[in-house]
């Protein structure tokens, strides 16, 4: 009598396993439901931690250990046919949810949706670490909302696999017609979802999606995501032959604007610059109880250079401003007390602080303030970041950097003069250091002699007689 089975699928997820599985049992519904969890043969703790939770709710959790690694694909496919529910909702052990009555709601929208057999509801997205990063993902447009073949086909979209629920004999049908080696599991289940029905879609954001710097869709290592690419291209064409019958006109429709933007792009000689538009500052505050979250947060557009001015809350202690969420430059970022005009300086950065410039490597640049002592809350942030585009510009990075290198020498050489002047007077210090010890020797040698001794005493005792 399972109405909804909840499968979890997991893969050295420890870090956040257990948030996943907790996810679920807040789950407040009229219904009963079970939690399947499968490892995919895990060499961290996650094993453990399942173990620990199935233990706890042996009525409701059900778990099963691949012995060897099949893949996110291959193990998603075989772990369906365990489902009992009538209903299959899906999770990856990184997501968790944060709607108590996220099935509830998924299940009255099916109900009520008779031509709907599958449905998906909007999402928040996080780092690694927990920080939320955006919120409402699709109500925001962070990411295209996808409802209906041509448009998954087109954009290679997704419609959040971890906020699914669907009917479970529809999820079996599809994942038999699935590729089993397929690039993205989802993408191949998605295509298939939107030719077999139509999907309901909740609007409230139910789920946390975990965005992980080496995630397979966000990989640094250039070949291996040049070939996901490529494989995701092969899916395409792929599909193209399945369904033939599909509207190619509405692919088109979705295709061209997109391509035309990426060639307006590729015209603009500061690339980098032109992704401005798409970045944020974000000045998230926290006083002595309540840590950083999105709620508390201000946001302004990242522009070339700016001067920001805002206030917070007069309880807050601490500042973390967030310089876009890429890797970028600047040749200054002040904060300063609005009230007096005083420069904080940062406590803490994952940037590199070299003088006046602000050099962010990696993503997600972060500065963080400790304004405790700063009585009036409003402050001015002030930026400029280099130019990283155009070589010919005076305020190309390499053309300021290479100019403090040759400023740099000059000093180098005037103070070259000043070091031979002062090896010179370190020579002549231990010369007179050295003649003051002889004399001093020669010194304690007189007094210290019978001569000198035996006459001083004589004439100590004829003044003791007067």
């Amino acid at each position: 009598m399972v109405k909804v089975s909840i499968i979890c699928t997991n893969y050295n997820k420890g870090s956040w396993i257990d948030e996943a599985i907790n996810s679920f049992l807040k789950q407040e519904t009229s219904f009963s439901y079970e939690i399947i969890i499968v490892d995919d043969a895990s060499t961290d703790c996650s094993v453990d931690i399942i173990h620990a939770y199935q233990e706890q709710h042996p009525d409701l959790i059900r778990a099963f250990f691949n012995q060897k690694n099949q893949g996110i694909t291959r193990t998603w496919v075989e772990i369906c046919k365990e489902a009992r529910g009538q209903y299959i909702a899906r999770c990856d052990g990184d997501d968790y949810w944060t709607d108590p009555f996220k099935l509830q709601k998924q299940i009255d929208l099916l109900e009520a949706s008779p031509e709907s057999k599958w449905s998906n509801t909007d999402f928040d997205m996080a780092d690694s670490k927990g920080n939320i990063t955006h919120k409402d993902v699709l109500k925001n447009n962070i990411i295209p909302f996808i409802d209906s073949y041509e448009k998954m086909l087109a954009l290679k979209g997704m419609t959040m696999a971890s906020t699914w629920l669907a009917e479970t004999e529809l999820v079996l049908e599809v994942n038999n017609q699935i590729n089993i080696n397929a690039v993205d599991d989802t993408f191949n289940i998605q295509l298939e979802l939107f030719k077999k029905t139509k999907l309901a879609f909740l609007k409230d954001s139910t789920t946390v999606y975990r965005m992980d710097a080496e995630s397979d869709s966000r990989s640094k290592d250039f070949q291996k995501l040049s070939l996901r690419f490529d494989r995701l291209l092969e899916t395409q064409f792929e599909y193209i032959e399945k369904y033939p019958d599909s509207d190619y006109r509405k692919i088109l429709e979705f295709l061209l604007p997109k391509y035309n933007d990426f060639e307006k792009r590729l015209s603009q000689q500061n690339f980098f610059h032109s992704q401005l538009n798409s970045q944020q500052v974000t000045v998230y505050f926290a006083n002595e109880e309540q840590s950083f979250s999105q709620e508390n947060a201000l946001v302004f557009p990242l522009r070339y250079h700016d001067n920001i001015l805002f206030e917070v809350p007069e309880d807050t202690v601490t500042l973390r401003i967030d310089l876009s969420e890429l890797p970028s430059f600047y040749r200054r970022v002040a904060l300063t007390d609005s009230d007096f005009g005083t420069e904080i300086l940062p406590n803490s950065s994952n940037g590199e602080l070299i003088g006046n410039y602000v050099m962010f490597k990696e993503d997600d640049p972060q500065l963080i303030y400790d304004i405790k002592a700063v009585t009036k809350k409003s402050f001015c942030l002030a930026y400029t970041m280099f130019n990283v585009d155009d070589i010919r510009s005076e305020d190309y990075i390499a053309n300021i950097l290479s100019q403090d290198i040759v400023n740099y020498r000059k000093e180098l050489n005037a103070l070259k003069s000043y070091k031979a002047d002062y090896q010179q007077a370190l020579q002549e210090r231990d010369r007179y250091k050295a003649e003051l010890e002889e004399m001093v020797v020669r010194y304690n040698s007189v007094t210290h002699s019978r001569r000198w001794t035996i006459p001083t005493k004589l004439i100590n005792l004829f003044r003791r007689r007067k």
